[in-house]
């Protein structure tokens, strides 16, 4: 099973992209900062990564892209934001990012496609 690491301080949020990926067959592993995340990724192997860029703590979900991206370089990545746009962040080379409010099935099918 693939493993995604999704991050994201908003309960709401997190709780709903849990539930989709969950229901369309990833085992998902949950952080609520970056600072956690990398904590997580130091003990296991992550598939795919869901970020929110802005949260609380010493890392952004961007600078959290960039560890993934160098320890897991065949990662799938997104990184999602309500007030920053893809002009601001300077993201990892494969990283695709998504303005919120998003589509839940969309950050899905995107996972999906990175699987191939």
């Amino acid at each position: 099973m693939r493993r995604v690491l999704v991050v994201e301080d908003e309960a709401l949020i997190l709780l709903t992209v849990i539930d989709a990926l969950e229901d369309a067959g990833f085992e998902v592993i949950e952080a609520s900062t970056a600072d956690d995340a990398v904590e997580i990724i130091n003990e296991h192997t992550i598939h795919f990564l869901f970020t929110d860029i802005q949260m609380p703590g010493e890392l952004s979900g961007v600078d959290l892209a960039h560890v993934v991206a160098e320890r897991f370089p065949e990662a799938g990545i997104i990184v999602a934001s309500g007030r920053l746009t893809p002009g601001d962040v300077n993201l990892p080379a494969d990283a695709q990012f998504f303005s919120k409010p998003y589509d839940f099935a969309t950050v899905v099918d995107r996972l999906k496609e990175f699987r191939r």
